[in-house]
């Protein structure tokens, strides 16, 4: 389940993120990851009060009820070239669902990243409803950047670059510091970065974080 533009999958979020906030004493409580990394969470926080009295095995038992297991990573690409490749080209062709494809969906996100995440320990513990919101809208605001900058305009891709080596959380590597070099309608190519973080897990890569430059 892919919900990064898709407004149903954003009601959803609300929903559970209201859920969380009538509970007693119940709910969602904020924070932010670091630096690159934490562009997949950032500081704001959802209308309403939000707070994490409870376990974390509690808040994402709450936050996966109906949503079922995934066995493997099935969004991205089968290795990290051919994501970013495939970003590039979708970003190119103005494809939002093919930028959707490419990126984590919440079941992924929730059973499989979620729970060994720097998010889910100490000392951050960002309850799974308002981490989730908080990565959505940080991809939904840098893919619309994206897309407006570079979407509709023929794309010289020269490549890309990341971090030598990944972030180890579980059985998850996650790739930050990816820079990708693109020229625009003929201009002279550069670096930029497109997006923040590759999530990788058994062989499977897929975009965790949007946030970029523009």
């Amino acid at each position: 389940m892919r919900t990064i533009f898709r407004p149903p999958a954003f009601a959803f979020l609300l929903t559970a993120l209201m859920a969380c906030a009538d509970a007693p004493r119940g709910g969602s409580a904020g924070g932010g990851e670091e630096s690159t990394r934490a562009d997949t969470a950032s500081t704001s926080q959802p209308t309403g009060v939000v707070d994490s009295v409870f376990p974390m095995s509690v808040m994402l038992d709450r936050f996966r009820a109906g949503i079922a297991e995934p066995a493997r990573l099935t969004s991205g690409a089968d290795s990290r070239d051919a994501l970013v490749e495939a970003v590039v080209r979708a970003v190119e062709a103005r494809d939002t669902a093919a930028c959707e494809s490419l990126a984590i969906g919440m079941a992924e996100w929730v059973w499989l990243y979620f729970p060994t995440s720097a998010q889910a320990s100490p000392p951050y513990e960002l309850p799974p409803a308002l981490a989730w919101f908080q990565l959505q809208e940080g991809n939904r605001k840098g893919l619309l950047r994206a897309l407006q900058r570079l979407g509709g305009a023929k794309l010289d891709y020269g490549g890309y670059t990341c971090d030598p080596e990944p972030t180890i959380e579980g059985m998850n590597r996650v790739w930050i510091g990816c820079m990708v070099t693109l020229g625009r309608d003929g201009e002279a190519p550069s670096a930029v970065r497109l997006f923040s973080a590759i999530l990788e897990r058994d062989g499977r890569f897929a975009i965790l974080s949007f946030a970029n430059d523009f």
